[in-house]
């Protein structure tokens, strides 16, 4: 098995080539019936391959934001702020401006504080062992 690493810039991918030799022209071969379940993976690899063919770079349209990531970085920057002693207050100013946190800090709610309580908790969920479970 070889494999080839394409770069640009903050992107990278690998292709893993076997039954051929990745210093000549290949031609590439693909299952037309996969698993339902892995059909959506499979469409889009394919379109990936065809777009980085077609306009020869790796450009962001082929690399989506992982659907989780705006979340995931308010816990850790919550983490980092309680971590480095400021209170709840502050770190809903540092996430989400001051202008917000004036509005909705005493709502009878109490949501924003919730948000930033809940977000606090899950850093130290994922600082104690927990983003184990976050990689798989």
């Amino acid at each position: 098995m070889q494999h080839v690493l394409l770069r640009e810039n903050c992107r990278s991918l690998q292709i893993a080539v076997s039954g051929a030799s990745v210093l000549r022209p290949l031609r590439l071969y693909v299952d037309a019936i996969v698993q339902p379940q892995h059909l959506k993976f499979h469409v889009a690899a394919l379109q990936f391959l065809n777009h980085v063919n077609g306009c020869a770079r790796l450009s962001t349209a082929c690399f989506p934001p992982e659907h989780r990531g705006a979340r995931l970085r308010i816990v850790l920057q919550a983490l980092d702020g309680s971590l480095a002693g400021a209170s709840h207050q502050e770190v809903a100013i540092a996430l989400f401006g001051t202008r917000r946190v004036e509005e909705d800090w005493r709502h009878p709610g109490g949501h924003l504080r919730d948000q930033v309580r809940r977000a606090i908790q899950r850093g130290r969920y994922l600082m104690g062992g927990g983003y184990r479970q976050f990689l798989r």
